[in-house]
């Protein structure tokens, strides 16, 4: 079905039929906005929206339409193209075979609302009893709550113009309790482990600072924050996306959404206001798993997955390579990862059901492998400080309490203090996009002419306690020294082997 918001994408309507190219089978404006998402990007119009688009199209699911909501000033950008496209937009699933790729034009996202610019909107829409969950991508550093932030600061006094994710959460939340309304749930979809109980502790926290006993009761008692796991590789949008898509299929799309065929999404039955039917989605098409076992799956993601993609990003940029795949194409940097995973990861993950880790280190490289994904190491790179401490971290702390030196831990986090060094082998500057490690400083620490390793890793919001296992400082120190001495590669090479020496 082509609606009149379809036909301003489509300048080819042959070429689309030709290509295969699937179109919502529902009628948008029947769908309700069962939810609302807050920080609307590319992620999550590869992973959620596309699931509700599944469920409207092939199911008649017409409750759990979505609105997004732009929070932060960024997000203007993709304001103004949302808008203009009426909330439709191109989903392209890629496989490692140039011949298995799905088009799908998604609707399920039917409005979205620039919060800058339309508070009252925004808050408006988060209190309206139709909406039952408020779901959020804001990355891993937007969990790090800081009350004594000015726009925090501002929304603990203006509850009617919020500025912040938490502060419109928590005054919507007040609004519907005064309203006598039923609350919604809020879904976490970010990469943080039990994100449902860091999500809840964010918001109490907030909300312990407005002194409102019966908020707080309301959010205790009534509110449900499922823990979750999700999983979809999904790069920038690029120029050259869309020439492909306009070229190859007849569609002009000012930013649509290029990701891997994979995805998979474990939650739990947490909802505390009606969920949509995310059991017609168990197959393994779709892998969406509702269970009480998500820390297991969790910690088998973020400690294998983002684990391996944190630590080949910075060394590989450093090698000279510009995507995911051609690093993990090298293979030194090949053995390397999955040395990390079988030897260091592996050994401290709980049994997870339905799970053959083998499997699924060896999906995991076929995955890093994609070709036509070309996902950007640099975007893997951002928000390392926020990353390492979820990611790698407990890997590390595992392992010490085993008694063992992580050998390919310590070569992960020295690679990424070369790369926070601000230049790289060609002495071109590297731009930092970290939050957390400029706040403590990280980059003046890990400059060539400052050089702190030990600083940097007592810095224990970042690297909690590991600073004080002298034997592990002592290889981060050598891997930074080694980088600067005889550059990425051969330190990778000089550590790989050093690793087989000492085991012979």
């Amino acid at each position: 079905m082509v609606d009149s918001a379809l036909n301003q994408l489509i300048i080819n309507k042959s070429k689309c039929d030709h290509t295969g190219v699937h179109f919502p089978t529902y009628v948008r404006k029947q769908l309700k906005h069962g939810i609302v998402h807050l920080s609307v990007g590319n992620f999550h119009r590869s992973h959620l929206a596309y699931y509700m688009d599944i469920l409207a199209s092939d199911y008649e699911q017409t409750e759990w339409g979505i609105i997004g909501i732009g929070v932060r000033s960024v997000d203007k950008p993709i304001s103004t193209v949302m808008k203009t496209q009426d909330c439709l937009y191109t989903l392209v699933s890629k496989g490692t075979d140039k011949t298995d790729i799905n088009i799908r034009i998604i609707g399920s996202l039917t409005d979205y609302i620039f919060a800058p610019e339309e508070p009252e909107n925004a808050l408006a829409i988060l209190i309206h009893p139709n909406t039952k969950i408020v779901s959020m991508t804001i990355t891993v550093s937007g969990y790090d709550l800081d009350m004594n932030h000015p726009d925090i600061q501002h929304d603990l006094q203006n509850s009617d113009k919020p500025k912040t994710v938490f502060g419109f959460l928590v005054h919507a939340l007040d609004a519907r309790r005064r309203n006598n309304d039923k609350p919604f749930t809020i879904m976490s979809c970010d990469n943080v482990q039990q994100n449902g109980e860091v999500t809840k502790k964010c918001i109490l926290k907030f909300v312990q600072h407005l002194n409102n006993a019966e908020l707080l009761e309301y959010i205790e008692t009534k509110v449900t924050f499922p823990n979750a796991m999700v999983d979809r590789i999904t790069p920038a949008t690029t120029d050259t996306d869309r020439e492909y898509i306009q070229s190859h299929y007849g569609i002009v799309d000012g930013w649509p959404v290029i990701a891997e065929n994979f995805i998979q999404w474990v939650i739990e039955d947490s909802f505390c206001n009606g969920r949509p039917p995310l059991e017609l989605l168990s197959s393994s098409q779709y892998n969406v798993l509702l269970t009480e076992h998500v820390e297991a799956y969790e910690c088998m993601k973020m400690r294998l997955l983002n684990a391996s993609h944190t630590a080949m990003a910075s060394l590989g940029f450093l090698m000279g390579y510009t995507y995911i795949h051609e690093i993990i194409s090298d293979q030194y940097i090949k053995t390397y990862i999955k040395r990390l995973m079988y030897q260091e990861i592996t050994p401290t993950l709980p049994p997870v059901p339905g799970i053959n880790f083998e499997n699924y280190k060896q999906t995991l490289i076929e995955r890093f492998s994609n070709p036509h994904i070309k996902d950007n190491a640099l975007r893997i790179c951002m928000d390392g400080a926020s990353k390492f401490p979820k990611f790698i971290v407990p890997t590390i702390m595992e392992q010490f309490k085993r008694g063992n030196n992580p050998h390919y831990c310590a070569l992960a986090i020295g690679a990424w203090i070369r790369y926070l060094g601000g230049y790289d082998e060609q002495n071109k500057p590297i731009i930092l996009q970290d939050v957390v490690a400029t706040e403590h400083k990280l980059d003046k620490l890990a400059s060539k002419t400052i050089l702190d390793v030990k600083q940097i890793l007592n810095v224990q919001q970042v690297f909690g306690v590991i600073g004080q296992h002298q034997q592990f400082t002592d290889d981060v120190e050598r891997v930074v020294k080694l980088m600067y001495e005889i550059g990425s590669k051969e330190t990778l090479k000089y550590w790989i082997n050093e690793d087989v020496i000492n085991k012979q």
